[in-house]
């Protein structure tokens, strides 16, 4: 139980540091394109343990028959799998500079997919405490990841609609 306890704690000072600092000291692999989205999927990862940790603790059993909630934390969990398959693809075709904008908009929208799922458990948390506990520890300045811009929207259009490398793979 202890043992447990402790590493709960270790991830809820990890989320709160790496939610304070933007995860700006995280070392992570990649390069200027995609260390960023490297560095925010190990905080939301961390953040998912952390409130995932937190969610059984305050909810035991009832987890299950609590839908919503578990719902959300099957979102997350998807939202950070599709930003590693992002990343993974993205860097197993060679990192192709084409690529780049669809890396952006995948990654934005994945990210902020995420934080939007982070907010709906935090809303159907039955403790309106624990639930602004978890925000402010994994969101300390708020929202932070905005979906993509309509401009990256038109770019990435643009790539799928023109022939090329970037439209074959």
């Amino acid at each position: 139980f202890f043992g447990h306890m402790a590493f709960a704690l270790s991830n809820k000072l990890r989320t709160l540091w790496m939610g304070l600092t933007c995860a700006r000291f995280v070392v992570t692999p990649g390069d200027r394109e995609t260390r960023v989205y490297y560095q925010q999927l190990t905080r939301l990862s961390s953040a998912f343990a952390w409130v995932s940790d937190v969610a059984m603790f305050v909810l035991g059993s009832a987890l299950k028959r609590r839908e919503r909630i578990s719902a959300r934390l099957g979102d997350i969990l998807s939202h950070l799998y599709l930003g590693s398959a992002v990343l993974k693809r993205f860097e197993d075709d060679g990192r192709p500079p084409e690529d780049v904008p669809l890396l952006h908009w995948a990654m934005q929208d994945t990210l902020h997919r995420a934080q939007e799922a982070f907010y709906g458990l935090f809303e159907n948390l039955p403790s309106r405490l624990v639930a602004w506990g978890l925000r402010v520890t994994v969101f300390p300045w708020g929202r932070v990841f905005e979906p993509p811009t309509d401009s990256l929207g038109s770019r990435v259009v643009g790539l799928m609609m023109t022939p090329g490398p970037a439209r074959d793979r």
